[in-house]
C-alpha cells in the first residue's frame, strides 16, 4: 500500500534563516513540511547525530520514524570516505553505469538497503543539505536516464544529489505519522546520492566512530543486526 506522510499536527510554516540557506542573497521565507521523509543510511542512522545538526527543529528532524528498505540498492564506503548507495540497473546515470559499479557488491542476503526515517522541518532539511554538499546551482536534470520526479537535478558540483523516490516500511516506531499504516508500506523519502564517487573505499578515521555509533542506535531501533554483519561491517571495523 502507497501512503502519503501525515504529521500528527497541521503542518507547520516554517522559517528558514538565510544562515540555514545555501542562498546568501534570500531573504527568509516559510515552507510547509515536505511531503516525503528522509531516508538516512550513513552516520544519521544516529539520532544522537540527526538531533545535533538538526538545530532549527531538533524534536521533530531528529526523531526516528520507521525502519525502512531500499530494495535492490546497493550500500558502501566510496573513495571519499563516506557512505554511498548505488541505485540499482534500470535507475543509474552517468558513472553509475560504468564498470566501476559492477564492483560494487550485493547488500547482503535482502538485496537491499536499511535505512531510518526522519520527518524533516523544511529549515533542517536546508541545513542538511549544507552537510551533504549539495549544489543548488545545478541544472534542471532532462530526465533521458532517470525521472526528473525521482531526480529533478544534476549532481552539479555537489557532493551528492537529492534523490525522491518510494522506500518499504519495515517497522513504524511512531504511530502519529502513518496512522494505521502497516509493514510493507511504500512512502516517499529523500535519499541523498553521490553519483560520481562510486567506487569503493575506506572509511575516513573520523567516521569509524560515528558510523559504530549510527550501527549501534540503528539496530537498537530496528535495523537488521544480521545485515549490518553482512553489509556494513565490509567496511566499518567495530
Amino acid at each position: 500500500m502507497h501512503i502519503n506522510i501525515n504529521l500528527t499536527d497541521p503542518p507547520s510554516e516554517t522559517t528558514l534563516p538565510v544562515s540555514a540557506t545555501t542562498c546568501p542573497d534570500s531573504s527568509p521565507r516559510t515552507e510547509p513540511n515536505p511531503p516525503h521523509l528522509y531516508f538516512a543510511y550513513g552516520s544519521n542512522l544516529s539520532p544522537t547525530q540527526m538531533k545535533m545538526r538538526c538545530t532549527v527543529n531538533p524534536s521533530q528532524s531528529g526523531k526516528p520514524l520507521a525502519i525502512a528498505l531500499l530494495p535492490k540498492w546497493r550500500w558502501l564506503i566510496c573513495e571519499a570516505g563516506y557512505a554511498n548507495v548505488l541505485p540499482p540497473k534500470g535507475l543509474r546515470v552517468g558513472t553509475q553505469k560504468s564498470e566501476i559499479a559492477e564492483k560494487v557488491p550485493i547488500s547482503g542476503s535482502e538485496d537491499a538497503v536499511y535505512g531510518v526515517l526522519y520527518a524533516m522541518d523544511p529549515a533542517d532539511e536546508a541545513i542538511l543539505d549544507g552537510y551533504e554538499g549539495i549544489d543548488r546551482d545545478a541544472e534542471e536534470a532532462g530526465g533521458e536516464d532517470v525521472s526528473v520526479e525521482i531526480r529533478p537535478r544534476e549532481q552539479g558540483e555537489g557532493d551528492y544529489n537529492k534523490w525522491y523516490l518510494d522506500a518499504t516500511i519495515v517497522e513504524w516506531l511512531d504511530d502519529g505519522v502513518h496512522g494505521k499504516g502497516s509493514s510493507g508500506d511504500q512512502v516517499p523519502v529523500l535519499v541523498y546520492v553521490d553519483e560520481e564517487r562510486i567506487r569503493l573505499g575506506p572509511p575516513r578515521e573520523e567516521y569509524i566512530g560515528r558510523m559504530n555509533r549510527a550501527i549501534r542506535e540503528s539496530v537498537g531501533l530496528g535495523v537488521s543486526g544480521k545485515w549490518v554483519d553482512e553489509v556494513m561491517r565490509r567496511f566499518i571495523p567495530e
